[in-house]
Formats: structure tokens, sequence, C-alpha cells
């Protein structure tokens, strides 16, 4: 509120120094004109609950001062708040911009309520710079473990950056992260659409396909690729189709091959003797020949005309 006084030249009509008496009589109807125009910003400036209690008045500087008297005091709960949230000002998911806007914010506000001394002596500007010290320090334990390189740049300078060149190489070093994120993100996107657009033309291609194997003559696969053929996968789904169970019929088809197999194999293992080789073993075992044609009778025998033993 003060500084746009002072920008339209109306602090005197507040503080005191422009008073209605020390204006010749010409000029006082203007002097009513700015004083009513500098209570209407007063009144648009202020809460409605205290806008209230000042409809009514007619000096601008007697409003100004009560106003002065009531809020303009130094109150260690609200110093204590400020400096609470100083401390404990973290990033998070802010930017760094926006970061840095809060802290600047609660500093000024800070610095209002305790204002530090302007003096120009040698003193002074020690403890400016100590102040600005302790501040960067502050900014920079608030930023998030992503930028620790960087705070470790920033602290091992000599001599150490002020403020402001601490958060240009912070906004500098978001800038070329984003950019390196952007630029991953794009180089991903072609791979990314390539890899729809083959498995679109695939699944096409297999919907459209409507020609019959020359291998088990079933419709909807090529030869190259009939499991019957090449087998099927562990983690093949059997289906039904027109009544045939397919896995059951994949089933008879490989343990009919299996059996085949092991008749092959049975029939390959098997020894084979000429007749003269085997008329030697049976002499040898003490056996007389045997007689093709015998039938090989199980149970038990009983002779004609003859009691049982």
């Amino acid at each position: 509120m003060k500084i746009a006084l002072l920008a339209k030249k109306k602090v005197g009509l507040v503080d005191g120094s422009c008073k209605r008496e020390s204006v010749a009589e010409g000029l006082r109807s203007q002097w009513d004109r700015c004083n009513a125009l500098v209570l209407s910003w007063i009144l648009n400036t202020v809460s409605q609950d205290l806008s209230a209690g000042i409809v009514f008045a007619s000096n601008a500087a007697m409003v100004w001062a009560d106003l002065k008297e009531r809020f303009n005091k130094v109150d260690g709960s609200r110093i204590y708040y400020l400096h609470r949230e100083i401390v404990t000002h973290t990033q998070n998911l802010s930017s760094i911009s926006v970061y840095f806007s809060r802290l600047k914010l609660l500093w000024d506000d800070f610095d209002a309520l305790v204002p530090f001394n302007s003096c120009e002596c040698e003193i002074a500007r020690e403890n400016s710079s100590i102040l600005a010290q302790q501040r960067l320090f502050q900014m920079l334990m608030g930023l998030n473990d992503s930028y620790t390189m960087v705070r470790s740049q920033i602290l091992l300078m000599k001599p150490l950056p002020t403020i402001n060149q601490a958060y240009n190489m912070l906004v500098q070093e978001e800038g070329q992260r984003q950019h390196s994120v952007n630029s991953v993100q794009v180089q991903n996107e072609p791979t990314a659409l390539y890899t729809s657009s083959y498995s679109q033309s695939h699944n096409q291609y297999k919907k459209k396909f409507n020609g019959i194997c020359d291998f088990c003559h079933i419709k909807g696969h090529k030869k190259e690729n009939c499991y019957r053929l090449i087998g099927y996968s562990p983690d093949f789904k059997f289906t039904k189709k027109g009544g045939i169970n397919v896995k059951q019929s994949a089933n008879s088809a490989t343990a009919e091959n299996g059996a085949e197999a092991v008749m092959q194999s049975e029939a390959k293992q098997a020894p084979t003797f000429t007749a003269e080789q085997y008329q030697q073993i049976l002499n040898l075992l003490g056996k007389d020949p045997v007689v093709k044609g015998a039938a090989h009778m199980a149970g038990s025998l009983q002779w004609r005309d003859e009691e049982d033993w």
C-alpha cells in the first residue's frame, strides 16, 4: 500500500506531512478530492471486517494511524512462525523457480518484522554478508536429493556465490534435465509406434489368412506353421472345433506315433537266429526240437482215461 502511495505521490496524506490546514484556500478542494481517493484505496485494500469500521471516516491520515497502531506490532509468535517456515521449507515436487520464490517471500516477510541494521559501516557489511551466506545454505538445504551434485559444486566454489548466482546454476541444471527427459521420450516414440504397427499388421495378417494347410488339411494356417508338423508349444491352449477335441486328437496322434516308434525300436532290437543256429542252441540245452505251429496252452492238464494223480 505504501509503495502505491509513493508512486501516486500521496504519502503525505497518510503520514501527516500534508495537512488540509497547510494548504491554500484555493487548493483545499483538490486536497479533499485526493483525500477521498486515498480513503477509497484503503477501503478496497483492507478486509471487509475492517472496512466496516472505517467506512464513515473522513481523514485518510487518521485511518492510517489507527491501522498502524493496531497491526504494526512485532509479535513474537509471528516471528517464530516465519522462522519455522523458513527452516522447514523444502522443494518436494515444486520446480526451482517456485521453491525459490516461496522462500524469498518468507525472507521478505521476516525482514519486514525484524528489520536489519541499515548502517553503512564495515561491521554492518560483514553482518549482511553473513546473513546472505546463511540464506544461501538454507536454500541449498531445502533442495531435493537429486541436486546433491550441484549442491556440492556450489559449496566448493571459492568465494561462495551469491543467492542469485546459485539460483541461476540450479535453473540451468533443471533445464538440462528436462531437455534430457524430452529427448529420451522422443527417441522411444518411433520404437513404440513401430512395435504397435507391427503387432497390428501381424494380427491383421492372421485374421485375413483363410488358406488350408497342406499337411493336416485344416483351415487357418500354413504348412510351415502347422503344430502337428513342428510340434505343440508347452503353453498351447487346445480348443474344440467341429465337435472334435483337438487336444484328444493331438494326444491320439502322439500316442500312435509313439507306439509305432516303440514297435519299430523293439523290432530293431530283437535278436534273429537261423534255423541251424536255433537247433544248435536246443541241442546244447538238451531239448527236443520244437515243431512249428505247436500251440502253447495255459492251465491244468488232464489225461484221458487216467485218474487224477
